[in-house]
């Protein structure tokens, strides 16, 4: 049974029970987003779809969720493996600090 399976037969769980889920989701996510800009030096990331999808979801409560996704894209298309390694990098720590993790 998963996390959230798990959370929903608390007795009177409450909404911190479904929070507690939809945490661990983005830090799942924000841990791949994290990865992947690591690797993005020997691995196209630009069709990864799972990539993608914690992307949006580390980056929809940011307050600029979509400048964020717009730099991400920016920094997959460039040549230099070396430059882009370190600016998906630094987008990433931007996105974790605005977890507050």
């Amino acid at each position: 049974m998963d996390r959230k399976g798990q959370l929903a037969n608390v007795a009177f769980g409450g909404a911190w029970s479904e929070q507690i889920a939809g945490n661990e989701a983005v830090e799942q996510a924000m841990r791949l987003v994290e990865a992947a800009a690591k690797e993005g030096a020997g691995r196209d990331l630009r069709r990864d779809g799972s990539l993608r999808a914690a992307l949006g979801l580390v980056t929809k409560t940011h307050p600029k969720g979509a400048m964020m996704v717009a730099a991400w894209d920016k920094a997959l298309s460039m040549h230099d493996p070396g430059q882009r390694v370190a600016e998906l990098i630094r987008i990433a720590k931007l996105l974790r600090e605005n977890l507050g993790q």
